[in-house]
């Protein structure tokens, strides 16, 4: 019976060419029919380096997603303070007797978002990224195949989607 060998055991022989240099991250390049038939671009062969790309792109894509959100939160937070301080004041416009000011939470409060939206990012890209990066390099690595540079951003990318569509589904049942 064969032996179980892990895609990240330093002791593996490559199955990369000679002379391969992982590429720097992202090194994504301009495909094209040309190129890609005659393997020309930047490829992955060595385990750690798909699962590095894979997290990276999936720290990025999602923290920049999750910021997004946090800044379009506080923009909502800004302009309804806003419109609360316009909508008292025309209340109070000619009464005897004012009406109370309505306490709102401190400002500082506001900045919170951004900062746990990020760490939130951070965990779930980590967790997620991890997962995904190290099935793509099992894969990768079992059937001996060069991954391009582009797969793991393209993962990074789906990563995402599927939160977006999960956070709606899950809104809608709510409803």
């Amino acid at each position: 019976m064969g032996q179980v060998q892990s895609a990240f055991d330093p002791d593996q022989t490559s199955r990369a060419p000679e002379g391969y240099v992982v590429p720097p991250f992202p090194s994504l390049y301009n495909p094209s029919i040309v190129s890609t038939k005659h393997q020309r671009g930047f490829f992955l062969h060595d385990a750690t380096a798909i699962w590095k790309f894979t997290f990276y792109w999936t720290l990025i894509l999602m923290s920049t997603t999750f910021e997004a959100c946090a800044a379009l939160a506080v923009l909502a937070q800004l302009l309804s303070r806003s419109a609360a301080r316009q909508r008292d004041a025309a209340a109070n416009a000619g009464r005897q007797k004012k009406f109370r000011q309505r306490r709102r939470a401190p400002f500082y409060l506001l900045l919170l978002i951004p900062i746990a939206m990020g760490a939130i990012a951070t965990f779930v890209s980590l967790v997620s990224g991890t997962v995904v990066g190290f099935a793509l390099a099992a894969v990768y690595s079992a059937g001996g195949f060069a991954m391009s540079t582009w797969v793991p951003f393209m993962w990074g990318m789906i990563q995402v989607v599927v939160l977006i569509i999960a956070s709606y589904s899950s809104l809608t049942r709510v409803l």
